[in-house]
């Protein structure tokens, strides 16, 4: 019997003396055989995803893979909570074993669910880093990631903001537009009107004979000119920039019909006067004299007008366009004078 209890004693002096054994002797006494201590990071080791990290999103069916409607109806609350920054209770990372709230609303809700409290709520895991696989190629933008560690390795859960009725993040305001292409599209838009047909003889003078045509006279000068001589503008705004095209007349044009070279004149000429008498056109004027009748018929002369086209901005960007010209046509007769004497 005695050998008995030294034998029972020696047992609990031998276990005692494990039990209160310092950490650092226990470690020195480990075999090479023995694991290393695990360190574990309070609430981030569910965080840390692997690149096989499997995702599910919930679709606009309201389904993500083989979860039952409980466990989505349970993320899904807790997705609402997190959109309307309404504290979720053991949600975080640095409660990854606490209650979780969806957990209870759920089972409140009568949901037929696979969650429950503890290790098995749902979680915030939004704070994730865009670029890891926890995001399964969604935008985090568009919704939000949760992430359930319930007996295994950590679920991920992409909850579209669409599912908790969160409205979308409006779109970043689009960059300013570029000036060259407004002023593209208001050089595209720019009228200028045509010219009208002025002569001196009167442009509106008829020879009843070839059936009320008008005419001009050989070897006296016919004047031509434009009456309306001024520049025309379109502008175009977008969102704040404005691009203003300017066309400015700088020439005219009289092309006499007869197979001669055009006349150009640097201005809108002007009209004829009693003190120009049969001198060729000064002052300002522009004429032709022409040389032989039309022997069949009209002939048909055209004006132009030529236009020098610039843009400006109102962010100090500007330029030039080609030049554009307007074209009108006239038909009258060349006759010569007939005069008559009593």
């Amino acid at each position: 019997m005695l050998s008995a209890r030294c034998s029972v004693r020696s047992a609990v002096l031998v276990l005692l003396a494990a039990v209160f054994l310092p950490v650092g002797a226990a470690s020195a006494m480990a075999g090479p055989q023995d694991d290393p201590p695990v360190q574990i990071t309070p609430g981030g080791t569910f965080l840390s995803p692997s690149e096989n990290t499997l995702t599910l999103t919930l679709d606009a069916a309201g389904h993500a893979g083989d979860l039952e409607p409980g466990a989505i109806q349970a993320a899904t609350e807790v997705a609402r909570k997190v959109n309307a920054e309404a504290p979720v209770a053991g949600s975080g990372p640095s409660d990854p074993g606490g209650a979780g709230g969806a957990s209870e609303a759920s089972a409140a809700q009568g949901g037929d669910s696979a969650v429950s409290s503890g290790e098995c709520a749902w979680r915030d895991a939004s704070g994730l880093p865009p670029t890891t696989s926890a995001w399964g190629g969604n935008d985090p933008a568009a919704g939000t990631l949760l992430v359930n560690t319930c007996n295994g390795p950590a679920q991920y859960l992409f909850v579209p903001n669409a599912a908790t009725g969160a409205a979308a993040p409006p779109p970043p305001p689009p960059p300013p537009p570029d000036p060259a292409v407004l002023a593209q599209q208001a050089y595209g838009e720019l009228t200028l009107p045509d010219p009208v047909a002025k002569r001196s003889p009167d442009e509106n003078n008829s020879d009843p004979q070839y059936g009320g045509l008008p005419y001009t006279w050989i070897n006296l000068w016919t004047w031509t000119w434009q009456t309306d001589w001024q520049s025309r503008a379109r502008t175009v705004e977008l969102r704040g920039v404005s691009a203003t095209v300017t066309a400015t007349p700088t020439a005219l044009v009289f092309d006499p019909g007869d197979a001669a070279a055009p006349v150009t004149c640097d201005g809108p000429g002007r009209p004829w006067t009693p003190a120009d008498g049969s001198d060729p056109p000064s002052a300002g004027g522009c004429g032709y004299m022409y040389r032989a009748v039309t022997p069949n018929g009209p002939l048909t002369a055209t004006t132009s007008i030529r236009w020098a086209v610039t843009w400006t901005s109102n962010v100090g960007a500007g330029g030039t366009f080609p030049v554009l010209t307007t074209q009108s046509a006239s038909s009258f007769l060349v006759e010569q004078i007939q005069v008559v004497i009593k």
